[in-house]
């Protein structure tokens, strides 16, 4: 009879375990998604918030949180858990480092530093670049023979007069104008640079009322506009590829997340960032619907 009893208090107890357990995921912290709060940053916080619950994961959204002064606190201190970051960004705003050009230089950089310093594991970078870029007209650029920013340079210094667009800022920054004039070896007039501000740049190549413009590699304008973009063939400006970043904690919690992560960053070129956002910024449509109709064409969700 001891022996019966013994045998039916171990068979509770067993019970009792795998009931509390609840297959392990019951216990497993949600995972809080963050972002920065413009285009872009909306689309893809909102894809990962789309992706990573369509895939069984229990998600908080955080998107729209603030910029990388408010999300990186939030990262280490255990607020947010992840969020798209950018290698350029981490590299010079975080690390305060110099320029690194070399897309592979420049992430194992920043990967290394983060998991040593914070804890925080970046998964693969997508192959996009968010830099800055210089823009003209493709009818402009046919005209007068530029295919890039080394033809720019030899255009204006054969006397050629050309009307930049720029913010205030890209122009006296040693990343921005002073530092292509520097490495290209030639300089726009200033007299013939407007400044305004970083969004109406597009508009004013576009209408004519400027020559060259400053813009951002995969801004949805570009394709929308039919704006050129001026090769950086002397890979002057810096890299700035989208990866997820992620608090380790979460990774040891959620071993086949990495992967996951992988498959959608892996899916984040310049062409699809640029399509994306012209979605968003020029169709008006708004970033959840953009995001899922692209998880969608993907085969990443039903």
């Amino acid at each position: 009879m001891k022996r019966v009893l013994t045998l039916v208090m171990v068979l509770c107890m067993v019970v009792l375990a795998v009931g509390c357990s609840g297959g392990g995921e019951a216990d497993k912290p949600a995972i809080r998604v963050g972002s920065k709060p413009w285009t872009e940053q909306l689309v893809l916080g909102t894809m990962m918030l789309q992706y990573l619950e369509a895939k069984g994961y229990e998600v908080e959204d955080r998107t729209g949180l603030g910029e990388t002064p408010v999300l990186r606190p939030a990262l280490h201190s255990d607020e947010i858990d992840l969020y798209w970051e950018y290698t350029g960004t981490t590299l010079m705003v975080n690390m305060k480092s110099d320029v690194i050009t070399d897309p592979a230089e420049c992430y194992d950089a920043v990967k290394k530093w983060d998991k040593e310093t914070n804890n925080v594991v970046w998964m693969d970078p997508g192959s996009a670049n968010n830099t800055y870029v210089l823009l003209v007209r493709n009818e402009f650029a046919e005209e007068n023979g530029l295919e890039n920013i080394s033809d720019l340079g030899k255009f204006i210094s054969e006397g050629n007069d050309v009307t930049l667009g720029s913010t205030i800022e890209f122009v006296e920054r040693p990343d921005g104008i002073v530092g292509v004039e520097s490495l290209y070896g030639f300089e726009f007039d200033r007299n013939l640079v407007k400044s305004m501000a970083a969004g109406l740049t597009y508009e004013a190549l576009e209408n004519g009322q400027i020559d060259i413009a400053m813009g951002f590699g995969t801004d949805g304008r570009i394709i929308a506009m039919d704006l050129k973009v001026l090769t950086d063939d002397m890979q002057f400006f810096p890299v700035y590829q989208p990866a997820p970043i992620v608090r380790q904690e979460i990774l040891d919690a959620y071993p086949e997340l990495a992967a996951d992560l992988n498959a959608l960053s892996a899916l984040m070129t310049g062409d699809a960032l640029q399509a994306l956002n012209k979605e968003v910024d020029v169709d008006q449509l708004e970033p959840e619907e953009v995001a899922e109709a692209f998880l969608k064409a993907n085969g990443l969700i039903e």
